[in-house]
């Protein structure tokens, strides 16, 4: 997985493929694979890529404008393998 930060733009660009608001966090990293955790802005919320999950819950507020909206996980890896058998 090759992960870019693109600071002027505030975006962090996973696989040349996600263009996600947010930054890589300095000084965390995931418990379980020991890679960065980035934010995401659209979400408010950290996740890791490597692992494809979100670090902590929804809020459970349905009005929330953040939870209410959020997917199952951080990355549609759906999107990305279609991409990649598109590009074969």
């Amino acid at each position: 997985m090759k992960i870019r930060v693109n600071k002027k733009n505030r975006q962090v660009i996973i696989n040349d493929f996600f263009h996600i608001g947010g930054i890589i966090i300095p000084n965390r990293h995931c418990d379980t694979c020991g890679n960065a955790i980035i934010y995401y802005d659209e979400y408010d919320h950290d996740f890791c890529a490597y692992c494809n999950t979100w670090l902590k819950a929804p809020c459970g507020d349905v009005s929330c404008i953040y939870c209410s909206k959020r997917p199952s996980e951080p990355l549609d890896v759906r999107t990305l393998a279609d991409r990649e058998n598109e590009c074969e």
